[in-house]
């Protein structure tokens, strides 16, 4: 169970979040700051995973809250759910490693879907200790395959999804689905099932290998 604090000065706004959070498995609102000395206090007094943080409150910003819990709370992630567009306020809010910067009015879907998605990212760090390239470049750059904000299909979920993208990534002459399993360690109904989901999707094309001997083989590439 992931432990999270609203800090959020509107309390009309605060009891929304806080029903869109509980609405979804694996969260508990642990506490609700509706200014910056209370979020402080709830930090110190409770174990927090996961703040959602605004930007305007009547005591101080939420910048300064940022920097504050970055350097006393270090492990706690941040997603920052505000009315601000300053764009000094989202270079700030990179700096310190902000997970995702909401702009309000945020929509249900929008809300979980970053709260899913975060939920997903930290199950993928517990599962390994080493990581590929594509895996860097999702995670830090955001310029790599990254699906979470999809609407998936049902039977389809994004970590998995991920994996077998960052499979086709790394391999220049594509995949077939038999490689594909022993790469990823799926079964070959699931292999097909996700490299058949990337080309229906756009994101991956289908060409044929012909060897030597035997039939050609179909392999899957992701398009450029």
């Amino acid at each position: 169970m992931m432990n999270v604090v609203i800090a959020e000065d509107d309390f009309r706004v605060s009891s929304i979040h806080e029903a869109y959070v509980e609405e979804m498995e694996g969260f508990d609102v642990t506490a609700k700051a509706l200014n910056g000395k209370e979020l402080r206090a709830s930090l110190e007094q409770n174990t927090v995973d996961l703040i959602l943080l605004d930007i305007y409150f009547p005591d101080e910003r939420g910048t300064s809250l940022m920097m504050h819990i970055r350097n006393q709370y270090p492990d706690i992630d941040i997603i920052v759910i505000s009315a601000s567009d300053r764009r000094d306020d989202l270079l700030i809010a990179k700096r310190y490693g902000v997970y995702d910067f909401l702009v309000k009015p945020v929509t249900k879907n929008r809300f979980q879907t970053a709260l899913r998605q975060y939920k997903e990212h930290r199950s993928w760090f517990s599962q390994s200790s080493t990581f590929s390239e594509s895996d860097a470049k999702r995670f830090l750059t955001h310029t790599g395959h990254a699906f979470s904000e999809e609407v998936l299909p049902t039977g389809i979920d994004s970590i998995t999804l991920n994996k077998v993208a960052g499979a086709l990534s790394r391999a220049s002459d594509g995949l077939t689905i038999e490689e594909t399993c022993r790469k990823e360690g799926v079964s070959r109904t699931t292999a097909r099932r996700y490299l058949e989901h990337l080309v229906a999707s756009g994101k991956a094309k289908t060409q044929l290998s012909y060897g030597v001997i035997g039939r050609p083989e179909r392999k899957y590439v992701l398009t450029s």
